[in-house]
């Protein structure tokens, strides 16, 4: 990676002392900006890249999330430029507030592409606690890169969809160098002409012209008259709802099931509450918080914003009396009174802040039933391997609870308040109570393993090992100082991926074993889990069902396995034993403790696309169940995702 600041005549003399070979595996990135850098300022940005570099991303404030993305590509002779900005582990959705115009040099030969561009606000935004952001134009700023080895969906729609990057780096820039009295002339005599927009194009895609802003295309969809089918004994799943149009994708049930889509265009959905009225919280990645009425059939009658935040990501939770609407971005839990009956909310007051800016970017909200006053949050690692967080002070790969009836001024600080409800734990995403009031947890684990055995040299196992976690937590009214591997000890999937110990499903493994810590030395001092999922299905939601006789998880997909696995709402069998506790059916050393309830018909199709959108497949995510019985579920495979409704026949 070759980083320069843009003297737009090339100056950048180093580079032609490079040889051909050389210069056919540089990356590089070029930036100018004008003397005055007050804000707002604009900036050209340049990439150079090898035709193998399928696609370039370059990230603003030096990380994936929470600041505007350049992204560009080859497409034909030329170069495509993509505004994106991303509020979690997911595609980068289309971004508004960066305008982009093409430049002269924008271009692909048989070596390399280059798109130059000039961006309007790529160097101010929104931060993810609402503040503005701004580079500091006279200094020295953290900056990042990614690209992708496999194209992109469709090279000539800049609001096309892409795999996860191949590599990525970060790099500091000096700004200061690149301010030009010349920027505004480079910009003026090298602009791009718009093309002619041809007469065959479709209403539905958008063309890389040289300025966008890189919104969305509208969809339009056809309403469906609605329907409904009571079943004796259940609550009713509609056949079809008015205007949630036609799934996106096949799915299969299993037997005894009704699934029904209900709701369409929504962007990057996730968490799901219902009000003391009946009404449905839906939140939108990216967004913020949705409002939907729901039918006696269960369709959506009506849809509204409640809240416009688009550091909102995933949590969300009601106090008991419904009066208090919790919701968590990547950094901060705040809260707002709530009127059901308006569905309406007041002031939004922050009551946690200091949670760590990076990473895995997803706060679980719970509040426990038996205990109002607690609220749950869950905290992931800040990367694959975080091994500070084996440290549990750290307050990472971590589950923590905070007294709402003692907030002090100001908020919680996650790092310092609160207490401890189990730590090591790479990303617990789900959470969910039985019916003893005890605390489950589902965990995503780790990608890109070797086992390396003492003296020996590593083997890649990362195809199906290490599993993914269902862990029991138990009573959280108390300090939990249990751990539960991460990031040393992991769980055995495919026992015949080792082969320098012997294993059963369920056992504790540690990726290099050493003289002062082996496998065995997990025995004793993890909670290992109850059971365990495949390698890489990304479980993400959890409920249990009114009887705590079976928990349904949402397994939201892989990324690093081929073929994919995940893109499937499960059922785990739970038993009530002698001794009144709950365990699932199934024995931790199986490794058929599940059953798939609503899944893809063809997993492979799915493309091991993992943080960006999957190529034919559905995306579970949230899940909730309504008064009447009915299971909700959003899929956030694209920004015009869905909502379903699931019940048995």
């Amino acid at each position: 990676m070759v980083s320069k600041n843009l003297s737009y005549e090339d100056r950048d003399a180093k580079r032609k002392q490079y040889t051909l070979k050389q210069s056919r595996q540089l990356l590089a990135t070029r930036i100018a900006l004008p003397m005055n850098v007050s804000d707002p300022y604009d900036a050209i940005i340049s990439i150079t890249a090898p035709v193998a570099s399928k696609w370039v991303g370059i990230a603003w404030g030096g990380t994936m999330v929470f600041n505007p993305l350049t992204m560009g590509w080859a497409n034909g002779k030329t170069a495509v430029v993509s505004s994106r900005f991303a509020f979690g582990m997911t595609l980068p959705p289309a971004y508004d507030g960066a305008e982009y115009t093409l430049l002269k040099g924008t271009t692909t030969n048989a070596t390399h592409w280059t798109m130059t561009a000039r961006c309007r606000g790529c160097t101010s935004y929104q931060a993810n606690d609402g503040s503005e952001a701004v580079l500091n134009g006279t200094g020295t700023v953290p900056l990042a890169w990614a690209q992708g080895d496999t194209a992109v969906q469709d090279p000539s729609n800049n609001n096309t969809v892409f795999d996860v990057h191949k590599t990525f780096g970060k790099w500091q820039h000096d700004l200061n160098a690149a301010r030009s009295p010349n920027f505004n002339a480079w910009v003026v005599s090298n602009i791009l002409p718009v093309p002619t927009a041809s007469a065959s194009s479709s209403a539905t895609s958008t063309t890389a012209n040289p300025t966008t802003t890189g919104k969305a295309p509208t969809t339009i969809v056809t309403s469906v008259k609605p329907t409904s089918t009571a079943i004796a004994g259940k609550a009713p799943i509609p056949a079809s709802c008015s205007g949630a149009g036609a799934p996106k994708f096949s799915s299969v049930l299993a037997p005894g099931w009704k699934a029904t889509k209900v709701l369409g265009g929504l962007t990057s959905p996730r968490s799901i509450e219902f009000d003391s009225v009946g009404n449905m919280l839906v939140v939108q990645s990216g967004k913020g918080i949705t409002v939907h009425t729901v039918g006696a059939d269960g369709c959506i009658t009506g849809s509204k914003t409640l809240v416009s935040l688009n550091s909102l990501n995933h949590g969300i939770q009601f106090s008991a009396d419904g009066k208090t609407l919790y919701a968590s971005s990547m950094t901060n839990v705040y809260s707002w009174p709530y009127t059901a009956s308006s569905t309406s909310v007041g002031t939004r007051t922050t009551i946690i802040t200091g949670m760590y800016n990076g990473g895995h970017t997803t706060r679980t909200l719970l509040i426990a039933p038996h205990k109002p006053n607690l609220l749950l949050v869950s905290h992931g690692s800040n990367d694959n391997w975080d091994y500070a967080s084996g440290n549990v002070k750290t307050a990472r790969a971590i589950i923590k609870v905070f007294d709402l009836s003692a907030i002090p001024s100001g908020g919680y600080n996650y790092v310092s308040g609160g207490w401890n409800a189990g730590y090591g734990m790479r990303n617990e995403v789900g959470m969910a109570f039985d019916g003893n009031n005890m605390l489950w947890g589902v965990e995503n684990s780790g990608d890109q393993f070797q086992r390396t055995p003492i003296g020996g040299t590593g083997k890649d196992i990362h195809q199906d090992n290490p599993a993914e976690k269902l862990n029991y937590i138990g009573d959280i009214t108390k300090d939990n100082r249990n751990w539960y591997g991460y990031p040393t000890c992991f769980t055995v999937w495919k026992p015949s991926d080792f082969t320098d110990a012997k294993f059963q499903v369920g056992d504790q493994f540690v990726v290099s074993p050493n003289s002062t810590f082996k496998d065995d030395s997990c025995k004793g001092v993890v909670t290992p889990p109850a059971l365990s999922f495949q390698a890489h299905s990304a479980p993400i939601d959890s409920k249990f069902d009114s009887t705590y006789s079976t928990l349904y998880v949402t397994f939201h997909g892989s990324w690093n396995r081929s073929p994919t696995t995940g893109f499937k709402l499960v059922a785990v069998p739970f038993t009530k034993g002698s001794d009144g506790t709950y365990k699932p059916v199934a024995a931790p050393s199986s490794n058929t403790g599940y059953t798939d309830i609503f899944y893809n018909p063809d997993v492979t199709r799915c493309a091991g696309n993992g943080p960006s959108m999957s190529s034919g497949c559905f995306r579970p995510a949230g899940l909730q169940w309504d008064s009447q019985g009915r299971l909700y579920m959003t899929s956030d495979v694209t920004s015009d995702a869905e909502l379903w409704v699931l019940g048995k026949s």
